[in-house]
């Protein structure tokens, strides 16, 4: 491809809706990260004892990297950082869950040889009691994730052909273009999504509810309405009252926006 047609291709219209559709992306979780840490820190225990919002700094290192790596197309390193989230995420979750210990050091040393390995396979002692009925589903997607992830994170014969295909094709580093990026932003957008899944399984029922459900009963407005398995979580909320009266639309709405 000759480099204006290149050129023109990233100050397209096409290009900016997918750079500001992974700025929203990124815009989203940190909300949420955040809210989460605030709300769960209220009680006075939360803020220094769990150990997935104690790793909010680390998790939010990787967000704003992806974001910056892709402003550059950098495109692969980017799927080295959302494996490192999924990774992260499951092990995060599953101290929560499993740690006797009371100090955030103390965690560390309980679980450090499950934190030095690169093995997954915890996720499936983990209950996610927000997805009943699709647990097993949910598991096998992230386990798919990662795997399709680890590919970019070692050596291997996928991601080298990847590569070479965009090079002959002039898509060489900084001049990835739409379909590059779209496909990136699929990407991405599944390992966010997993990441709220498990801090929302981290934290205290009423900070999922709090951070998902309006006064007024509406979900919040959030990239993340489109993940069918933060739907099913959200879904889990419709019991409130202040939900009753819109129930049966918010559920048409809930289904019609799930892309992914």
């Amino acid at each position: 491809m000759e480099q204006n047609a290149i050129n023109n291709e990233l100050n397209s219209e096409e290009y900016k809706r997918e750079w500001r559709r992974l700025i929203e992306m990124r815009k989203s979780i940190i909300a949420c990260l955040a809210f989460c840490y605030m709300n769960s820190a209220r009680d006075g225990s939360s803020g220094g004892r769990n150990f997935f919002l104690r790793m909010i700094d680390d998790i939010i290192q990787s967000i704003i990297s992806i974001e910056i790596n892709a402003n550059n197309g950098i495109v692969n390193t980017c799927r080295r950082e959302a494996r490192y989230l999924v990774e992260l995420s499951i092990k995060s979750y599953f101290i929560v869950t499993n740690n006797t210990k009371i100090t955030f050091e103390q965690q560390i040393d309980e679980y450090e040889k499950l934190l030095d390995s690169s093995n997954i396979n915890p996720i499936n002692t983990l209950s996610f009691h927000y997805l009943t009925g699709h647990e097993e589903e949910f598991k096998m997607y992230v386990k798919r994730l990662y795997g399709y992830l680890c590919m970019y994170s070692h050596s291997s014969s996928y991601q080298i052909r990847e590569r070479l295909t965009r090079a002959e094709a002039g898509r060489t580093i900084g001049f990835e273009g739409v379909q590059e990026l779209h496909k990136l932003n699929n990407d991405i957008e599944k390992v966010f999504s997993t990441v709220i899944v498990m801090i929302f399984h981290s934290v205290a029922p009423y900070v999922t509810a709090d951070f998902l459900v309006e006064p007024n009963g509406e979900t919040i407005d959030w990239y993340f309405n489109k993940s069918k398995f933060i739907c099913l979580i959200d879904q889990q909320f419709d019991y409130k009252s202040e939900r009753q009266s819109i129930l049966a639309d918010l559920n048409i709405r809930r289904t019609n926006r799930v892309t992914f």
